[in-house]
């Protein structure tokens, strides 16, 4: 067949075809292997799918739709450097979408904090992916557990410039039946989330009331990600989080057993230079 048989309207229409196709594909792996459960609405699957849409779906076939002229003579040119465009903005939105995807959600420091492929280099991610918690990928930072030594945790990262999530990247190790029993040192403080946004305390309250006792077989911990915050329903039995409360606050759960790092007075003593004689 040649494009002279072709009408505009089939042009469009056969494009629009093969990029839905590439389209659906793409969004299957984005929902439910790059970006699954919590991920996609609070880490960028969102907007992954948004990518790809445009460079695929909306970018090749519309300029289909306006070069496309079965006279022109120049038109197998065009068609090319369409095609071309195409492959290279989806080349582009496939390649992005991929290396920003998350890697783990890493509890530290009284929260779930969302690390993305490209900030996982130091972190041994093949433990993590086939532990307990599946495709949520759940992780912890052995952090010491004096105040002195979590100083100086703290201390020689900030020295490097860098947050303790990215500077040990080699203490990051699968949440397990071996670690999960760290969670137990930290619990939501409803107070402070109640005087930061009292509608957010009343969501987790909402839900404590609907669960009734069995909610206190669940961890609540605040969960940060890249595109919004939200308190992770935590189950230590299944090892993963069964459901996720929408909050706007970005805050920690309170450590149990020790002081917050906020609340450690530091004493800096500066010398005085004697006098020259």
């Amino acid at each position: 067949m040649k494009f002279s048989d072709i009408t505009r309207k089939q042009a469009f229409l056969s494009h629009l075809l093969i990029s839905s196709c590439i389209f659906i594909v793409l969004s299957y792996l984005i929902v439910f292997h790059w970006y699954p459960e919590f991920y996609f609405f609070l880490d960028g699957g969102i907007r992954g799918i948004a990518t790809i849409f445009f460079v695929d779906v909306v970018l090749g076939p519309g300029l289909t739709l306006l070069v496309f002229n079965p006279v022109k003579k120049s038109l197998k040119f065009d068609m090319a450097v369409i095609l071309l465009l195409q492959v290279s903005a989806l080349t582009w939105g496939v390649n992005s979408v991929y290396t920003e995807k998350p890697a783990t959600a890493v509890f530290y420091w009284g929260k779930f904090a969302c690390v993305a492929q490209n900030d996982a280099s130091e972190i041994s991610l093949q433990p993590i992916r086939t532990g307990p918690s599946g495709r949520q990928r759940l992780s912890i930072l052995l952090r010491p557990d004096t105040v002195d030594e979590r100083y100086d945790f703290t201390k020689e990262a900030f020295n490097h410039a860098s947050a303790e999530i990215y500077y040990y990247g080699n203490k990051i190790v699968p949440l397990d039946e071996t670690t999960v029993s760290r969670l137990d040192k930290y619990e939501l403080d409803l107070e402070e989330l109640r005087s930061v946004d009292a509608s957010d305390a009343a969501r987790v309250e909402n839900f404590n009331s609907r669960s009734g006792t069995q909610s206190k077989a669940y961890r609540l911990i605040p969960l940060a990600c890249r595109y919004g915050n939200a308190i992770a329903v935590y189950d230590p039995h299944k090892k993963r989080i069964i459901d996720t409360l929408a909050v706007n606050s970005n805050i920690r759960a309170a450590a149990l057993d020790m002081p917050s790092m906020a609340n450690v007075s530091v004493e800096i003593k500066v010398e005085e230079k004697p006098e020259n004689d």
